[in-house]
């Protein structure tokens, strides 16, 4: 598999902490994903169901919050749109957070 993506230099790239997983107190929606302007992020909330539906508990789906989180504001400072990432994108984000 052959990459013609460029290079990101993230030496100098900042994140900022845009967003933010919100607990709920409701074991039907323990967590809820949101954007910088409050918004329920709707791919996650999809998610975090599905978790629930498959028996994972309240603290897996925190977990999960939290990366998606740290994935959400890497992508906003990236400029790449949630729905437009790819692989080349988490590599960056891994690069990016070690």
């Amino acid at each position: 598999m052959t990459n013609d993506a460029p290079e990101r230099d993230l030496s100098r790239l900042a994140v900022p902490r845009r967003g933010r997983l919100v607990e709920t107190g409701d074991r039907y929606e323990p967590y809820r994903l949101v954007d910088a302007d409050g918004a329920v992020v709707a791919p996650v909330s999809v998610f975090f169901q599905e978790l629930l539906a498959a028996g994972k508990a309240a603290a897996t789906v925190r977990s999960y919050g939290m990366d998606l989180l740290r994935w959400w504001r890497f992508l906003h400072a990236v400029e790449v749109p949630w729905d437009r990432a790819t692989r080349v994108d988490a590599r960056g984000s891994a690069a990016g957070s070690s």
